[in-house]
C-alpha cells in the first residue's frame, strides 16, 4: 500500500491542489470542462479502486454513476428537490443498489463475479434506454439546473468533492478495513480462517464503491444540465477499468493517475478518429506487459527494492 498523507509528501500535495486551485485562471473554457471530467473520473476511479484492491474488478462500475445521475436529475426535474438532496438521494441510491446486487454476486468468485456484473449493467443500461416515462429513454432529460453557474465555480465544487473523495479512500485503504481487503486478495480462504468476515467486507467495499459512483454521477448530470443512457455505457465501464490497471491498483495515487488517464489519453488521440479505441487497447497492453502492477504500483515496487539493495 502506498502512503498519502504523510509528512514527506505534504508539501508536494500542497503544491497540487495550489496548482489546481488556479487552473481556472489559465485554462478556457473548454479546457476547463476537461479538468471538470476528469474530477468526476478520479473520484469512478477511486471508488472502483476500493474493489480493485481485494482483487474484483466489477464491469457494471458506470451503472452506479448512472443511477446516482438519473435519480439525482428525476428528483430535481419532477419533483423540484434542491441539489443537495437530490444528490443525496442520488448517491444513496446507488450505494444502496450496490448493496442488493453485491450479495448474490459474491457467492462466487474470478470472472463468474464479472459476468454478473456485465448482466447487472447490461439490465441497468436496458432500464435507461426503455423506461421512457422516467428516464426519458433515448431523448434524456433536460434541463436539470446546476448550483453554480459559471464553470469556474462548478470547477472548485467538483475539485473540492474528488479531494473529499480521495481522503476518505485513502483513509480507508490505510485503516484496518484496507489492510483486510488486501488480504481478502491475497488469499480469500486464508482471510476467511483468520476471522476476516469476507462476505461483510466485500459488501462494503462494493457499495462504498458504488455510492461514490453515483456521487460523481449526480454532479456531473447537474453539470452538464442533461442525462442521457449513452453517458454510463459499458465503454466507459471498461475506460475506468483500464485507467484503474494502468495506474495501478490498490494505491491511491493509482487512483488519481487512473482517472487522469480515462480522461486525457482518449482526448490525446483524438487526431486518430476511429482508431482511438485500438490505439488505447494497445498501450494498456504494453503498460500491462512491462508495469504489471500498473504505473504507480511499478514505481514503488522498484524504489522499495533500490532501497532494500541500499540497506
Amino acid at each position: 500500500m502506498i502512503p498519502f498523507l504523510n509528512r514527506s509528501s505534504f508539501a508536494g500535495i500542497a503544491v497540487a491542489v495550489i496548482a489546481l486551485c488556479l487552473i481556472p485562471l489559465f485554462a478556457g473554457e473548454y479546457l476547463l470542462s476537461v479538468f471538470i471530467m476528469t474530477l468526476f473520473w478520479i473520484m469512478l476511479t477511486a471508488g472502483l479502486n476500493l474493489l480493485g484492491a481485494m482483487g474484483y474488478t466489477s464491469i457494471c462500475h458506470c451503472a452506479f454513476y448512472g443511477i446516482g445521475g438519473y435519480i439525482s436529475a428525476i428528483l430535481t426535474l419532477k419533483m423540484g428537490f434542491p441539489f443537495t438532496l437530490s444528490l443525496a438521494a442520488g448517491t444513496l441510491g446507488a450505494g444502496f443498489v450496490g448493496l442488493l446486487i453485491g450479495y448474490p454476486a459474491f457467492r462466487v468468485r474470478g470472472h463468474y463475479f464479472a459476468i454478473i456484473t456485465l448482466a447487472f449493467g447490461l439490465i441497468i443500461a436496458l432500464i435507461f434506454s426503455n423506461w421512457r416515462q422516467v428516464t426519458g429513454g433515448d431523448r434524456g432529460l433536460t434541463g436539470i439546473l446546476s448550483p453554480i453557474p459559471s464553470t469556474e465555480g462548478y470547477y472548485y465544487l467538483t475539485l473540492g468533492a474528488a479531494l473529499a473523495v480521495i481522503w476518505v479512500t485513502d483513509r480507508i485503504l490505510r485503516s484496518s478495513f484496507g489492510r483486510q481487503l488486501v488480504a481478502i486478495q491475497e488469499d480469500e480462504d486464508l482471510a476467511q480462517q483468520m476471522g476476516i468476515h469476507t462476505m461483510r467486507c466485500k459488501l462494503i467495499a462494493f457499495a462504498l464503491g458504488a455510492l461514490l459512483a453515483g456521487f460523481a454521477g449526480g454532479l456531473m448530470v447537474h453539470y452538464v444540465n442533461f442525462v442521457h443512457p449513452d453517458f454510463f455505457s459499458f465503454g466507459y465501464s471498461f475506460n475506468v477499468i483500464m485507467g484503474m490497471l494502468m495506474g495501478g491498483v490498490g494505491t491511491t495515487v493509482g487512483a488519481i493517475l487512473g482517472g487522469v488517464i480515462s480522461i486525457w489519453l482518449p482526448e490525446a488521440l483524438r487526431f486518430t478518429f476511429g482508431l482511438r479505441y485500438i490505439v488505447m487497447g494497445i498501450v494498456l497492453i504494453l503498460v500491462m506487459s512491462f508495469m504489471p502492477k500498473g504505473i504507480v504500483g511499478t514505481i514503488a515496487e522498484n524504489l522499495r527494492e533500490k532501497k532494500r539493495i541500499r540497506q
